[in-house]
């Protein structure tokens, strides 16, 4: 699970989407999906959401983007 904020970092690295606008647009049409929101980490005191986005669904968007996997798992949080 990651953050609507850092899934918008992720995307803007990649090219794909600049905005947390745009994750919302994404989770709304359901190329992301909602994962519920992260309760124990640094993280979930500074966001607005009360969901975050589903890690395994992020992946597969970066990949179908044209994203190396290696590139992916060098971005994304453990």
């Amino acid at each position: 699970m990651i953050t609507v904020e850092r899934v918008s970092r992720i995307l803007n690295h990649f090219n794909i989407a600049f905005t947390e606008g745009a994750v919302l647009g994404y989770l709304q049409r359901e190329v992301l999906q909602k994962a519920p929101r992260i309760d124990s980490s640094y993280h979930s005191r500074h966001t607005k959401y009360n969901y975050s986005v589903d890690r395994e669904s992020l992946v597969k968007l970066l990949q179908d983007s044209g994203a190396e996997e290696k590139e992916v798992n060098s971005i994304l949080p453990a």
